[in-house]
């Protein structure tokens, strides 16, 4: 197709979004009618406010720039009464956000549509909608967070309700909304033909492509919300560490259910929101946090093996809120794996892939899931039910499964600073990563026993430590301490390796539970009229 005319004055330029708000309502902004109407659901609203807030990019908006006739306009579910503009901007693309804008930005338009009742939750720094009509506590809307003379106005009155951070966050929430520029392009010229073809090139290069597609091609792009990286930056304040962008969408893909290897290019229909499953992900990986740390593991730097990420993942979407009896079930199934070695028998690729069938087998049809005993019955049947095993302190590397496991006793022991306080472990390896796993002895790197949680900005060295309370939280009985101070190395390194032992057996074989009982939680064995010894 031949272009009718060459662009005249066309070219780039970015808006304030107070601005946006003042053309949208004077008629400055206006929707052609070729445009679909608004789509936008309330979630889509308030994920729009999430990425200004927190400053990612929100896409180019497409405008034409031509004379407007007088009358009424609509935006949304907004119509408004406007004078002709000579050089009003016609939305070519970008409707759905302007439109969100202008009606939960503008102070005139309040109550008109639930889904632009848009509020801040200080607390949690959040957007929300509020409930019932009543918005939580603590919520400020962002209507008032645009001008600074209502946003002060608002905090005036609300100060009895706020605590002294609050200010701060909502400082950030108005700052985010008046400072934000969106980038634009603007088409000026005559022939709407003209227009729809820098429509079309703007969404295709040569031959269309589907929405999919262009979400994937963003992918390289740290902050576009809804992809791994945002996932991984949505993670990053929970201070477990950096789970790995392959990780995040196995667990996507898991969270949707079927063969965790297909393409994630292929994944989703033109009709599909990417973002939501990307955010669903995010949810069930914050769950799956919270049970890894319930057992003792504080970051990913302590995990013996990855694997099980996306498993979890795909479990918790389905049982956000499992039995605490299916919850030791799952520990039984994630400890065994780590110590037996997820696919060390059969492969990592088929072993994740029979986990998942486990817990949600079927593409898109969460209702073909097993119930939640059913699953993490089904993953303990393929990890062996064995005692706990003799592990080898020599050849100790901080990258290898068994010494995480060593790891992750000693970490059982909270241990301590030298002032009594317990070391943040978590905080120390998000901080130093691997070095946070210090030397007590030199020249022993690669034996476990020489290597702990002694603080790495700890001044006072352990040989200046008298307390057994703050030694043996390090694995140091009274006997190697005393070697430790006496400079025997051979011999503390000796002593220390026996305590370990015990400590890494006692420890392991509690989790692993061997020859422990497989049965539903007593709540269901109640409903269906059994009793525990029938499982006996």
């Amino acid at each position: 197709m031949a272009t009718a005319a060459p662009l005249d004055r066309s070219g780039s330029a970015s808006f304030a979004i107070p601005d946006i708000v003042n053309m949208a309502s004077d008629g400055s902004i206006r929707v052609p009618t070729f445009q679909r109407p608004f789509v936008w659901d309330a979630k889509d609203v308030r994920d729009l406010f999430d990425s200004l807030y927190r400053g990612f990019p929100i896409g180019t908006l497409l405008l034409w720039q031509h004379r407007a006739p007088a009358g009424k306009v609509t935006l949304g579910p907004i119509t408004l009464d406007v004078v002709e503009n000579p050089s009003a901007l016609w939305v070519v693309d970008g409707q759905q956000r302007i439109t969100s804008l202008f009606a939960s930005l503008s102070p005139e338009h309040k109550g008109i549509d639930e889904r632009f009742e848009v509020y801040f939750d200080l607390a949690t720094e959040k957007f929300v909608n509020p409930r019932r009509g009543v918005s939580p506590p603590r919520s400020i809307p962002v209507r008032v967070a645009l001008e600074s003379r209502s946003l002060v106005h608002w905090l005036r009155n609300n100060d009895d309700e706020l605590e002294p951070d609050d200010l701060d966050v909502a400082d950030r929430l108005g700052g985010a909304l008046r400072d934000y520029k969106i980038p634009a392009y603007i088409v000026t010229g005559n022939d709407q033909a003209l227009l729809r073809e820098v429509f079309d090139r703007a969404n295709s290069a040569g031959k269309p492509i589907t929405r999919a597609e262009v979400f994937h091609a963003l992918f390289a792009n740290d902050e576009v919300p809804g992809s791994p990286r945002s996932v991984l930056r949505g993670l990053r304040p929970l201070g477990f560490g950096d789970l790995g962008e392959s990780r995040i969408v196995q667990s996507v893909l898991a969270v949707r259910g079927g063969d965790v290897q297909r393409d994630i290019r292929d994944e989703f229909a033109g009709n599909e929101q990417p973002v939501d499953w990307y955010d669903h992900t995010e949810h069930a990986l914050v769950r799956s946090i919270s049970f890894l740390r319930s057992q003792g593991v504080e970051h990913v730097l302590l995990m013996p093996n990855t694997l099980p990420i996306p498993v979890l993942a795909a479990f918790f979407h389905l049982h956000p809120t499992p039995d605490p009896w299916i919850l030791r079930l799952l520990a039984r199934w994630l400890w065994r794996g780590w110590v037996r070695g997820f696919g060390r028998e059969g492969g990592q690729t088929p072993t994740l892939r029979r986990a998942i069938r486990s817990v949600h087998p079927e593409h898109r049809r969460p209702e073909m899931a097993p119930s939640e005993f059913e699953a993490a019955k089904s993953l303990l049947s393929h990890v062996p039910d064995r005692d706990a095993p003799e592990l080898e302190l020599e050849n100790f590397k901080t990258n290898f499964a068994n010494s995480r496991l060593i790891l992750l006793a000693m970490v059982s022991l909270v241990p301590r600073r030298a002032d009594g306080t317990p070391v943040d472990v978590a905080a120390e390896l998000e901080d130093h990563g691997a070095d946070a796993i210090t030397d007590f002895v030199p020249g022993f790197r690669t034996h476990a026993a020489a290597r702990g949680f002694w603080p790495v900005d700890e001044r006072t060295s352990p040989t200046d430590v008298t307390g057994d309370e703050i030694l043996s939280s390090h694995a140091i009985d009274r006997i190697a301490a005393q070697r430790l101070s006496g400079r025997d190395v051979a011999g503390f390194i000796e002593r220390r390796s026996d305590v370990i032992r015990r400590l890494l057996y006692n420890y392991l074989d509690s989790r692993l539970e061997p020859g422990a009982l497989v049965r539903p939680p007593l709540r269901d064995l109640a409903f269906a009229g059994a009793v525990e010894d029938d499982f006996a």
